[in-house]
C-alpha cells in the first residue's frame, strides 16, 4: 500500500524538525510505501521561507490558509486525492511519531483492508501539567507525559446511544485519526471553526458509515504517534470557546445525525497488543527530546 503521510505545520521550526526526525526513525516496513509531504498551511510568509532554509529531506508544499485549522486539514486530504497513495495519515507539526507507527499502520490495513477511517481512542499526549492516569515521566524540564502501556481493555458498553456532547458542556473529543482512505477524504471539514473542528470532522464521517458508505473503525493501540500539548500559542488558542460557538458546533453535528445516533460508541473498535510498551515509551520520548538533530 503507498501511505502518504502529511506533515502539516503553521509555526514552531523546532517542532517540524522533531517530527521529521521520529520519520527518519521508523521500523522498516515492506508492506508500506511511504510517501511524506511537509504541508505548510500559514499566514505568515517568513515561516514558510523558514520551513525551505531548514532543508528538511522531504518535499515542502505551502498551501492556501485562512488561519483556521480545517483549511489546512482539508489541504492534506486534497494533495493525498492527488497522490496516487491509497490511504493518508496526516500529523500536526506539533507532534512526533513512535518508530512503531508504519507496523502499527500496517497491522490494522492487513487485517482489516476494508478501513475507510481509523481513529484511536487512548491518546498519548505531553503536557505542563501532571495527569493522573496512564504511565506518567518527565520527558524535559517543566514538561509531563502520560502515555498508555495496554491496549486489550473494557471501554465500557458499546451501542447506538446518545453522545456525552449533547449536554450542556463543550464536546470533548478523544479520538485521532490515524488513516483515511480515498473514498473518506472525498468529505471535508468545516473551514470556518477556530477549535473543535475535529469534532465535527469525526460526527460527519460517523454519519457516513451509519449510512453504510464508508467504514469508520476505532483502534484500542497508542503505538502510533503522541500529542505535545504543552505549546500555549498553538493555533486553537487563538479562537475563543462560548456559547455561540457551542451552539455552532451542537447545530452542525446534529446536521449529520440523530440525538440518538450521535455517540461513537456504536464504531466498531479494533483490539490489537501494542508494538511497544510504556517503558520504550519513555525511553524514545527521551532520547528524542535529547537528540540535537531537531534543533
Amino acid at each position: 500500500m503507498k501511505l502518504f503521510l502529511a506533515l502539516l505545520t503553521n509555526h514552531k521550526i523546532d517542532k517540524l524538525k522533531r517530527l521529521v526526525r521520529s520519520v527518519e526513525l521508523q521500523y522498516p516496513e515492506e508492506t508500506i510505501e511511504l510517501n511524506p509531504v511537509i504541508v505548510v498551511n500559514t499566514l505568515d510568509d517568513d515561516y514558510y521561507q523558514e520551513v525551505l532554509n531548514a532543508n528538511l529531506p522531504f518535499k515542502v508544499v505551502r498551501t492556501e490558509s485562512n488561519g483556521k485549522p480545517g483549511k489546512g486539514k482539508n489541504s492534506c486530504l486534497d494533495l493525498f486525492l492527488q497522490s496516487d497513495c491509497d490511504f493518508i495519515s496526516q500529523i500536526d507539526g506539533d507532534d512526533f511519531l513512535y518508530p512503531t507507527f508504519l507496523r502499527s499502520i500496517a497491522n490494522h490495513v492487513n487485517h482489516y483492508p476494508n478501513i475507510d477511517v481509523l481513529g484511536r481512542i487512548p491518546l498519548d499526549c505531553i503536557t505542563r501539567h501532571k495527569i493522573n492516569a496512564g504511565y506518567n515521566f518527565i520527558p524535559d524540564e517543566n514538561l509531563y507525559a502520560t502515555v498508555w502501556g495496554i491496549s486489550l481493555c473494557s471501554f465500557g458498553e458499546r451501542y447506538p446511544s446518545r453522545a456525552d456532547w449533547l449536554g450542556e458542556g463543550f464536546p470533548s473529543f478523544c479520538i485521532r485519526f490515524m488513516l483515511q482512505s480515498r473514498k473518506s477524504a472525498e468529505f471535508k471539514m468545516h473551514e470556518d471553526i477556530g477549535v473543535r473542528e475535529d469534532h465535527v470532522y469525526g460526527v460527519q464521517l460517523l454519519a457516513e458509515h451509519i449510512k453504510g458508505n464508508i467504514s469508520f473503525y476505532l483502534t484500542a493501540s497508542s503505538d502510533f504517534s503522541i500529542i505535545d500539548k504543552s505549546l500555549e500559542d498553538n493555533i486553537q488558542s487563538k479562537f475563543q470557546e462560548n456559547e455561540e460557538l457551542l451552539k455552532i458546533l451542537k447545530s452542525k453535528m446534529l446536521s449529520y445525525v440523530s440525538e440518538h445516533r450521535s455517540s461513537f460508541d456504536e464504531l466498531p473498535l479494533i483490539f490489537k497488543d501494542l508494538l511497544i510498551t510504556q517503558f520504550e515509551k519513555e525511553a524514545f520520548v527521551k532520547k528524542i527530546f535529547k537528540d540535537e538533530s531537531w534543533r
